[in-house]
């Protein structure tokens, strides 16, 4: 485990690398100007830490970091002079807690309450914030018993089905926290799903573990095919998982009929029957018509109606530039179908609505800041979401205005109100500029550059 992470480090260290044609440049610390640890031996896994004046190791978990930090470069650039400091950052696949300031493991239970889990908040993690930060996230209530929440894409899948997880591993609960996760072992519910003494844990009537066509992996754990199966299929006298390609064409899955006694060849999702050969397509992309077509029906091609860097919005039969509100509402432009797979179904025209990369959705009137969205505050008579950066200045975010003596952060006669603070591990200073006070947040390293300055530069 140490040596796969060591070598993920190397690769990361690799991105700092700019290639030019007949030349590499070194990554920043390897500059003894800018790092002078660059000329130890070794120099190049090195990194001064300004508060002692002492070299470690590159990415090392620990001292002179807490024990859950480790030591990271950070290279800035200010017009033509290159900068580089020295900070503690959250190993990866995990972030800081604004709670106590530690680092959790992401999309586990980390510090979170029962019924929740840790996850990354994407609003405080922008351009102006390179730190990771993690927030407590409620668990969603799945709408079958039998479902479980995965919190890394969001989504509910079937307990004991393969889902998200890797191969040879089932979907099932931690015995702790509840949470979702990825397991296989010989005991309890997963014995009956394990195959060959160690060889992973297979979902029944999938093709699991087996390596002959048209098998699969059935529930006394021997890989075989049935004609008295759903899911054999009569022309090829082979049985196929539901809802794979099996022996079916592009644009096709294999399902259960009406009756749900046989599996039979279907368009997928969102595709359409083209009856001009029979064969399946998503609606909108070129499909079986000519070049500067589009498919519009079971029966019709059309000559595309937009010009370059516009969509085609089928419900008002109009074209949009992508990127514009369009018929979209608030904090929303017009995006592609991200669900139509261009190296399978070939380039749509089908214009969606999506959120602008610079808001994300989450900035809203006025009018819009209900009950509903207890995360969220008024500020400047606009709906933020809590513990973001909002419209805040670097180096802060949203906190909600808290009554005295009262634990709740709002109750029904109090104002849903935010204001902007110093995120934690930042420090607030007054300032003059244009002979105004303003108040600034400063990082850790700025203010050791500015202590450095004060001190040691004459």
């Amino acid at each position: 485990m140490n040596g796969f992470k060591h070598f993920l480090q190397i690769i990361w260290m690799l991105a700092w690398i700019e290639w030019a044609p007949g030349a590499v440049v070194a990554p920043p610390w390897a500059d003894p100007k800018l790092n002078p640890c660059a000329n130890e031996p070794r120099g190049w896994q090195l990194l001064y830490w300004p508060p002692d004046g002492k070299c470690y190791k590159i990415f090392q978990l620990g001292h002179p970091c807490p024990d859950d930090m480790e030591l990271s470069p950070a290279a800035t650039t200010a017009g033509a002079i290159q900068k580089l400091s020295a900070e503690c950052k959250c190993p990866p696949k995990t972030a800081q807690s604004a709670r106590d300031g530690r680092c959790y493991e992401l999309f586990t239970s980390g510090p979170c309450e029962k019924g929740h889990y840790f996850g990354p908040d994407e609003y405080s993690t922008n351009s102006t914030v390179r730190r990771q930060w993690g927030i407590c996230k409620q668990s969603k209530k799945c709408g079958k018993t039998n479902e479980v929440f995965w919190p890394k894409d969001g989504k509910c899948y079937d307990k004991l089905t393969r889902g998200p997880c890797p191969r040879g591993q089932l979907l099932t609960v931690g015995s702790n926290d509840k949470l979702a996760v990825c397991k296989c072992n010989d005991k309890y519910e997963l014995g009956d799903y394990n195959y060959g003494g160690g060889k992973g844990c297979f979902q029944h009537f999938t093709k699991g573990p087996c390596t002959e066509r048209g098998h699969l992996f059935l529930p006394d754990k021997t890989c075989g095919c049935s004609e008295q199966l759903p899911h054999y299929h009569n022309t090829t006298k082979m049985c196929f998982e539901i809802g794979s390609i099996g022996p079916c064409d592009i644009g096709e899955h294999f399902q259960l009929d009406a009756t749900g006694n046989r599996g039979l060849c279907v368009c997928k999702k969102n595709n359409i029957r083209y009856k001009g050969d029979s064969k399946c397509y998503r609606p909108y992309t070129q499909g079986p018509c000519e070049a500067g077509d589009i498919l519009v029906n079971a029966t019709s091609c059309i000559s595309n109606p937009c010009n370059k860097s516009h969509l085609f919005f089928p419900e008002s039969q109009r074209c949009y530039r992508i990127g514009t509100r369009g018929p979209c509402g608030a904090d929303r432009v017009v995006t592609f179908d991200f669900e139509t797979r261009p190296s399978v179904d070939g380039i749509s025209y089908n214009g969606v609505c999506g959120c602008e990369r610079d808001t994300g959705c989450f900035v809203k009137s006025e009018n819009e800041c209900g009950d509903r969205e207890p995360d969220r505050v008024l500020f400047r008579k606009k709906c933020y979401k809590l513990y973001t950066q909002g419209p805040c200045s670097r180096g802060a975010w949203i906190l909600p205005k808290r009554a005295k003596k009262v634990d709740e952060i709002w109750t029904e006669k109090k104002s849903r109100d935010g204001y902007c603070d110093c995120m934690p591990g930042y420090t607030k200073i007054i300032r003059t500029k244009n002979e105004r006070l303003i108040a600034e947040c400063l990082s850790p390293t700025v203010r050791l550059a500015e202590y450095l300055t004060r001190n040691f530069v004459n």
